[in-house]
């Protein structure tokens, strides 16, 4: 997800502001979770969104303040043959991952094994250079805030995605460097994710997935990997599908079939395309990333000044220059009134994700579908974030 400009809040907050103003105050039970009116309305609205987008299914989680959580699935998870959505279904989603890769990339700073600030390429048995400035060196920091001025403008999208081609061979083509130094600037870029991915790899001494399955995934007891063959069972995968106007749902991400892929050998020169955007998990999982996200306190997987860390604007850290985010952590200021978001929104095959939490008030809201119209309202995909405004304005009344 990219950085707002003024102008994109202002016209994100004005488009906010029109879809909460028909939704009336939502009351709850003594348990924190919406009375069953409340569901039937926030389900109907909610459906209203999904079906003028062409959306296929969705599950929609809404964490209140309190802790509570409220759960929605519409559609399915599957066409062929067609199983509906229900609170088990695993998602893909996308550049969210992203976000949760940060998580553990902290855990192994916190565990001395990972240094933000520190030459990255250390680690990487060759050097992580920027042609154009290879007296700079590139950190994890710059990785976490896609400020290492590293674009997938280049080869990332063609021989990136070859069987064969090696982390090394794209970091040795100056195709795939901007022309600045590392630290300059924002540029968001899915390989500088890989980048981070591998290092954190390299570290530990064990694949990606692993790592978050040990510091992330089993402390908070949830069923999420970046790999759909751990995922149990096959079936609750959600495929996803390319949507377009007028035409059948296309199938785009075929999970019987990533679910089926025999096991490779560990090798983190070739592991640079899982940590972009490949997660999955169930509704409960959101529900627990949401949560962790929020928290103003130690966790079980993370202290509390690495996650404020995590949430804090990076610009002037670490040789950093200017970054406009956390690591790996968009900002949404003043677009819902009293609400101060931050999160990461995950676009890929017609599928679309958010995961945002109002640090106001450790309000959260997640949103998982497997196939829509990616029509944009720079820069969230419309669906996404009309779905995201209503979700905060039904925990406004919380």
């Amino acid at each position: 997800m990219k950085n707002p400009s003024e102008t994109q809040l202002s016209m994100l907050s004005a488009r906010a502001h029109a879809l909460m103003r028909p939704l009336a105050p939502l009351a709850r039970g003594s348990d924190g979770t919406l009375c069953p009116q409340s569901r039937e309305q926030f389900a109907a609205l909610s459906r209203a969104i999904l079906r003028r987008n062409r959306a296929v299914g969705a599950s929609i989680v809404l964490l209140s303040p309190g802790g509570a959580q409220d759960v929605f699935c519409f559609g399915h998870a599957r066409l062929s043959p067609r199983m509906p959505v229900t609170p088990d279904t695993c998602f893909r989603v996308a550049s969210v991952s992203k976000l949760v890769l940060s998580f553990g990339a902290l855990s192994l700073v916190e565990s001395g094994l990972l240094s933000l600030d520190e030459d990255a390429g250390a680690l990487l048995g060759y050097p992580l250079r920027n042609p154009h400035a290879p007296d700079v060196p590139v950190t994890l920091r710059m990785l976490l805030t896609h400020t290492a001025s590293l674009r997938d403008e280049g080869t990332y999208g063609s021989r990136g995605m070859e069987e064969g081609c090696t982390l090394r061979e794209l970091l040795e083509n100056d195709e795939n460097w901007l022309p600045q130094a590392p630290g300059t600037d924002f540029h968001y870029s899915n390989l500088g994710a890989g980048v981070a991915g591998v290092i954190m790899e390299r570290a530990a001494g064990k694949p990606l997935d692993d790592i978050l399955q040990e510091r992330i995934f089993a402390p908070l007891s949830i069923r999420a990997s970046y790999d759909p063959r751990r995922i149990t069972p096959h079936e609750d995968i959600a495929d996803g599908y390319a949507v377009r106007a007028f035409l059948p749902p296309r199938l785009r991400y075929d999970a019987a079939a990533l679910s089926a892929r025999p096991p490779q050998p560990f090798d983190p020169e070739r592991d640079y395309l899982c940590a972009a955007g490949r997660m999955i998990t169930d509704a409960r999982g959101m529900g627990a990333l949401l949560r962790l996200l929020g928290e103003q306190g130690d966790t079980a997987v993370l202290s509390g000044a690495s996650l404020k860390l995590m949430r804090t604007d990076q610009s002037g850290l670490g040789g950093i220059a200017h970054a406009g985010r956390g690591l790996n952590v968009a900002f949404l200021p003043d677009v819902l009134p009293g609400r101060s978001l931050v999160g990461h929104q995950g676009v890929a095959y017609g599928m679309c994700a958010e995961m945002f939490v109002d640090l106001s008030s450790g309000a959260g809201v997640g949103i998982m579908i497997n196939g829509v119209r990616l029509v944009r309202t720079p820069p969230l995909m419309r669906a996404g974030f009309d779905l995201l405004t209503l979700g905060f304005a039904a925990l406004g009344s919380a």
